[in-house]
């Protein structure tokens, strides 16, 4: 996203709060700070490979200034804008735009639904429905984010969807975007998308969501297919416990042109000790038997733990050890020579406002 439209949009927010009264929107954000470390390759390292916020290592990084506004507007129509800048804008905007610029209109949206009717519309830019983890660290069991995050799902997309709520507890969407992480289609064929929700209090949250279209720039064949499970229960006292599963298809996708498949899943449980103390964990298991997400045949999988510390009320501070394998010897080591595991560090503080 340009930055000079962006910044017209951050001043339109901060003219809407001072001028608007009482119908000024909410304004939320945060700010995030990491420095992490590949242990396995020493100094000489310059990435984690298959990583994405966290790709550059042994480096400080602001990866977020992160700005929220929404609000109503009468009683049937609701929006949201998110601005990020900082190095997570980079990632995020890259996949849609190309530029690498670290400034990111991350989500941008209105949502219309009457108050007495089950059938709404949600319009704009906003977040996959796919996965455990989002863009924003801090909704993270963990501080890195796992492979499943960057190779198995969208960061966000573009597009209209139409929404039932069905009752309290199960929602349904589906509508068409223009593809993976992007403004504008890249082929003139849109992406179709369903999910289907369930909220069940701390017994069971359950989404269920799907994406086929093509997603090669100026094709309209090869349709990807992407589905997901994600749940989240609460039944033991202290302790969220997610899981993910998540299967991808696509034709021609594979590096010698073969039809290709992935499949993956991943359990990140996070107890919470107090109020000022808790601990996230990841597991996943992400086998890319065709090659097609990863460049290579192989299977992958990531361990991480995570402590969390409440220095105040809108201070949290992590540290998190994180092990990446491989049946493959894709990464390497200090002297240089290839291995297939990779060992990091990371440490996070973030201030929420």
């Amino acid at each position: 996203m340009h930055r000079c439209p962006l910044v017209l949009v951050l001043a339109g927010l901060v003219w809407l709060n001072v001028s608007a009264g009482a119908e000024s929107p909410r304004l939320s954000g945060f700010i995030d700070l990491t420095y992490n470390r590949n242990l396995s390759a020493g100094e000489s390292a310059t990435t984690n490979l298959y990583h994405s916020f966290d790709a550059q290592t042994n480096t400080f990084l602001l990866n977020a200034a992160h700005l929220n506004a929404s609000g109503a507007s009468g009683d049937d129509l609701s929006y949201t804008i998110e601005v990020d800048l900082g190095s997570d804008a980079a990632v995020t905007n890259a996949g849609g735009l190309g530029t690498g610029d670290e400034i990111d209109l991350q989500e941008a949206y209105l949502v219309w639904r009457r108050p007495s009717s089950a059938l709404g519309i949600k319009a704009g830019k906003f977040a996959s429905y796919h996965g455990i983890e989002v863009i924003e660290s801090g909704g993270n069991p963990t501080i890195t984010r796992g492979f499943l995050f960057n190779l198995a799902e969208a960061y966000t997309h573009a597009g209209i969807m139409a929404t039932w709520q069905f009752s309290p507890a199960v929602d349904l969407h589906a509508g068409l975007i223009n593809g993976w992480d992007l403004f504008a289609d890249n082929n003139q064929r849109p992406t179709g998308v369903l999910k289907l929700g369930y909220s069940g209090g701390d017994r069971l949250a359950l989404t269920l969501s799907g994406y086929l279209g093509s997603e090669k720039p100026g094709e309209t064949g090869d349709a990807r297919l992407s589905l997901d499970a994600t749940g989240l229960t609460k039944s033991v006292p202290g302790l969220d416990l997610w899981f993910q599963a998540n299967y991808g298809r696509e034709p021609a996708a594979a590096p010698d042109g073969r039809d290709a498949a992935w499949i993956g899943f991943g359990l990140q449980p996070l107890y919470h000790f107090s109020n000022a103390f808790s601990l996230g964990a990841r597991y996943e298991y992400f086998d890319d038997a065709d090659g097609a997400r990863t460049g290579r045949s192989q299977l992958l999988q990531t361990f991480s733990v995570a402590p969390a510390f409440s220095l105040t009320q809108n201070l949290v501070a992590r540290i998190e050890a994180r092990l990446d394998l491989s049946e493959e010897k894709v990464f390497s080591d200090s002297d240089g020579k290839p291995t297939g595991h990779q060992l990091q560090a990371a440490t996070e503080l973030i201030c929420s406002f």
